[in-house]
């Protein structure tokens, strides 16, 4: 079972980029999303890690407390969902020692992952890879093979592997080549194309041995969520097809079995072992 299950434990105008002195001006919607998937996780009996922003642990402490009691797995998300390459190097420590200290608070556990958000750690800031490893975590999800308009290091490894030096473990998003592109296992590709494109990719990592993580979020569980104007091509991906979620996470579960990133990473690290990249391999501007 190398499938690791990922959401993004943010609200809906966290996930379109309004600022964070913004985000009381907006309805909050958390729950109505979270308790869908909690509630699909619970039905098929499976694991997975929440990526939290410490501004949603301070605001719904009780959430967590009762994700972190059925047995999930939580990691950092940063505090205010800024995109790393548009913070300096302080306050990307800032963020990620605050979240951590929250989350273990409420947890009791110690949290050792991270992703960023919108994927933002990029070629263009590669110092916070050791930063992450000098805060304690020994994890980081935060890197896409698949480069987009907003994210992405084209020339990243699509397995797990060891960033030379500081000893951190990237589990990069997993990707898969159909019809002559490449696309993600998650997210808006999750949504917007046929299931089918979903289960054939896992399953073509699985025949290839290749660990898969499957990203989500609660917004998109709530297709009801507000809609407002932002950019044209954040708005197709963020708000369509919203209402193919929750059925076609009923079928994945179904389907395959999935767990926390840090069991997946320890089972694929018996089974494989993991090899060390040098942070040269991962610019490619």
């Amino acid at each position: 079972m190398l499938n690791a299950f990922t959401v993004d434990f943010e609200d809906w105008y966290q996930g379109i980029e309004l600022p964070f002195a913004e985000w009381s001006k907006h309805e909050p919607r958390i729950e109505k999303g979270l308790y869908k998937v909690a509630e699909l996780l619970a039905k098929h009996n499976q694991k997975a890690t929440f990526f939290t922003l410490g501004w949603v642990g301070e605001k719904y402490p009780e959430m967590v407390k009762e994700l972190s009691a059925a047995g999930h797995e939580f990691g950092s998300h940063s505090y205010s969902h800024e995109k790393v390459y548009r913070q300096s190097k302080e306050e990307f420590r800032e963020e990620i020692r605050k979240t951590k200290a929250i989350l273990e608070s409420l947890t009791g556990s110690k949290v050792v992952s991270h992703r960023s958000p919108f994927f933002s750690i990029t070629s263009q800031c590669l110092w916070a890879f050791d930063i992450l490893a000098e805060e304690g975590y020994t994890i980081d999800c935060s890197v896409s093979p698949i480069k987009t308009w907003r994210y992405g290091i084209s020339t990243c490894p699509d397995e797990i592997f060891r960033i030379e030096g500081n000893g951190l473990i990237e589990f990069p998003v997993s990707r898969f080549k159909l019809f002559g592109k490449n696309w993600a296992i998650g997210g808006a590709y999750f949504r917007i194309f046929p299931y089918v494109f979903t289960s054939s990719g896992i399953k073509r990592r699985q025949n290839a041995s290749a660990a898969n993580m499957f990203y989500i979020h609660p917004w998109e569980y709530d297709p009801q969520h507000p809609k407002i104007k932002f950019e044209r091509k954040a708005m197709i991906t963020h708000y369509a097809r919203l209402g193919k979620t929750y059925p076609n996470t009923d079928k994945m579960l179904r389907q395959f079995r999935f767990n926390t990133v840090s069991n997946v990473i320890n089972q694929y690290e018996k089974q494989h072992g993991i090899r060390s990249v040098s942070l040269n391999v991962l610019n490619d501007q």
